[in-house]
């Protein structure tokens, strides 16, 4: 059910599935303390980690999220498995070294709709 598809190349089961929504506009209080603004969109966010991954694993990802704009299938609460153009970006990953292999601990990636 959390399997992600990022350009149509599905990537391995995250370990951590966050799904949001970031609200676009201008908002602020007025004299009376009431919230009055201008509502753009709201937009969804998804956030992806991995514990562990292996160096082949981990090239692959970087791989299918360079492109600066990517097609991401994921699913969501409200709408299922749902396809959305997304703002694809990793978000960090630590070395592991095992015994000669070179393996990437808490890989996480963020992808924001466009």
């Amino acid at each position: 059910m959390t399997a992600i598809s990022v350009g149509g190349k599905v990537l391995p089961a995250p370990d951590v599935y966050n799904v949001g929504w970031e609200t676009v506009g201008s908002f602020e209080r007025n004299a009376n303390g009431n919230m009055v603004g201008d509502l753009v969109a709201t937009k969804a966010t998804l956030t992806v980690g991995w514990q562990m991954l292996d160096d082949a694993a981990y090239k692959a990802i970087l791989k299918h999220v360079a492109p600066y704009f990517v097609e991401v299938e994921y699913f969501e609460p409200e709408g299922g498995r749902v396809v959305k153009q997304m703002f694809a970006r990793p978000d960090g990953a630590k070395v592991a070294l095992d015994g000669g292999g070179l393996w990437w601990r808490d890989v996480r990636c963020v992808f924001v709709e466009r």
